[in-house]
């Protein structure tokens, strides 16, 4: 059985004393035996391998990759960035260590050295199929679909048959919204080889459901094999139960559901959570920001969506991006970034805080214009750029004063489908208040009351965009929205489902699509299964 989650620790897991030092062939055959446990999902065996040969030849560039890629299986990317990085100074001209160092920044979203390694990978290797896959991943990640389709096209043109290609390529095309094209790849990979996981689950995202589907008897046969990780069991759980959602049967999904937060083991504070608000709300008042008038830079060029996921953000950026003057970028990380630079996120709640009220006005517009310079590299040309980065509602405080004159568009939405759609929906750990529909009702109202905050003390205007109002009427709120950034009316931003750019997140049939009100009051599909977030919602449920 495959393992998941374990600590790459050799002390917590060693059989015994560690054996005298290896030599020759000893070492040798010391890797192919961790090779061969890795490859049967025994990693805590296989890693104890390559610490003998470590142990033996520390020095050893083929064990410092392998138990990188082995610290990445543990989810430990910090420890497998160092083993990587370690191999590929040792062997700085080895495509594989390049391409693993390369995916490894990948995961960690460190988009730039990824580019770096992978591209290097490739420079040695020209057909190395892994790495063009790689680089059209970080391509696709960057919302540019056109250079990461030439890449796995290459990729494919080499290898036709390569299943991790043909994955990659379904995945684009589901973010482009070319759906049955993204099908037909998915298809092909699992006709070569059934049982993988992306493919199943991508193959879930590419259309409606009716009842009878063979796909959903393909993925509850995945879920059920004796070889199938944890890791990839949540992801078709979610799956299954998307498959089911479309189907109607709407009990069971939200069982299917559940079982995949609860396997997924993700853990959140909400104690610590609602201090760390506390300490927002008793630092961040109105004279706090009387006190720092003249902070930041001038620039109108960023415009920030935020609100909780699901709110509509996706929506009301492919409305503005729409707009000629306007450039969509997705979800950057850039703004927490930043942050992190003031400890956002330390176990010390009050910490971010306190830190952020120490930043001098010199800071704050150098701050700015290394934020300006990211979004120059994404677009150095229109007058607006976005950044849909919803959990930036947290940091408004930083992002006005680094900007007190862009744009902020907060979307907002009938809290019980909110949270019904957050749930329904496979998120990353970051969003671990995802894990129950208890406490993702509880951080549903302490969002709202950081934001109903935000909007009694921050200066700057926030326009409240309300997902159920825009979709009843498109044109006048479409015209609101384009009106707050300061550019003149464009009767392209009503045409939005025509735009042709990448949407990686979940609703990208909805903006594919004139106008969809299948949302509202979705939540009264659900019945008695959605009682505990009707409970913690408390009076934000205004339906009993």
């Amino acid at each position: 059985m495959k393992k998941f989650g374990f600590t790459p620790f050799p002390a917590q897991f060693r059989p015994a004393p560690l054996p005298p030092a290896l030599k020759g062939v000893e070492i040798l055959q010391a890797l192919q035996k961790g090779i061969n446990l890795q490859r049967e999902g025994e990693f805590e065996a296989a890693e104890y391998q390559y610490q003998l040969v470590l142990r033996s030849d520390p020095l050893n560039a083929e064990a410092m990759n392998l138990m990188g890629t082995i610290c990445i299986e543990a989810e430990r990317l910090d420890l497998a960035l160092q083993y990587m990085n370690k191999a590929v100074k040792r062997a700085p001209d080895n495509a594989l260590y390049r391409n693993n160092l390369g995916n490894a920044y990948l995961q960690d979203r460190d988009f730039a050295l990824a580019e770096k390694h992978l591209g290097k990978a490739v420079e040695i290797k020209p057909n190395f199929v892994e790495a063009l896959c790689n680089l059209g991943k970080v391509q696709r990640l960057l919302l540019k679909g056109e250079n990461a389709r030439t890449y796995i096209q290459k990729a494919l043109n080499i290898d036709s048959k390569s299943v991790i290609a043909l994955t990659g390529m379904g995945e684009l095309l589901v973010d482009m919204g070319e759906m049955e094209p993204a099908r037909e790849h998915f298809n092909k990979a699992l006709s070569i080889t059934p049982n993988i996981t992306e493919a199943l689950c991508g193959l879930a995202q590419t259309q409606k459901f009716e009842p009878g589907a063979p796909e959903l008897d393909m993925i509850l046969k995945q879920i059920k094999a004796k070889d199938t990780t944890d890791k990839a069991r949540v992801a078709l759980y979610h799956a299954a139960g998307k498959i089911l959602n479309d189907q109607g049967k709407y009990t069971k999904a939200i069982q299917y559901f559940s079982k995949a937060k609860k396997l997924s083991g993700f853990k959140f504070d909400i104690a610590e959570h609602i201090a760390r608000y506390d300490s927002f709300i008793d630092t961040f008042d109105t004279d706090f920001f009387a006190q720092r008038n003249g902070f930041g830079l001038p620039s109108k060029r960023p415009v920030f969506i935020i609100g909780m996921p699901r709110s509509g953000t996706t929506l009301t950026e492919q409305i503005c991006a729409s707009h000629p003057d306007i450039y969509g970028a997705g979800e950057l990380p850039n703004i927490r970034d930043l942050a992190s630079g003031f400890y956002i996120g330390d176990q010390d709640v009050t910490k971010f805080a306190r830190s952020l009220a120490t930043m001098t006005k010199q800071q704050s517009q150098e701050l700015a214009q290394e934020y300006l310079d990211v979004l120059a590299k994404n677009n150095d040309t229109a007058l607006r750029v976005v950044d849909k980065m919803p959990h930036n509602y947290e940091l408004l405080p930083l992002i006005y004063l680094l900007f007190p004159n862009a744009t902020i568009i907060h979307c907002n939405r009938e809290p019980i489908d909110n949270c019904v759609s957050c749930f329904t929906h496979n998120f990353s750990e970051f969003h671990g208040y995802n894990t129950d529909l208890g406490t993702i009702g509880t951080y549903y109202r302490q969002y709202y009351r950081l934001m109903t905050h935000w909007n009694n003390v921050i200066p700057a205007p926030i326009l409240n965009m309300k997902y159920e109002d825009t979709v009843a009427d498109i044109e006048t709120r479409a015209r609101v929205l384009i009106n707050a950034t300061g550019l003149p009316w464009d009767d392209a931003c009503l045409s939005f489902y025509e735009t042709k750019r990448t949407v990686r997140t979940p609703s990208r049939w909805q903006v594919r699509q004139p106008i969809y009100t299948g949302s509202v009051q979705r939540w009264k599909k659900y019945g008695d299964t959605l009682k505990p977030l009707k409970q913690s919602l408390g009076d934000l449920f205004d339906n009993p």
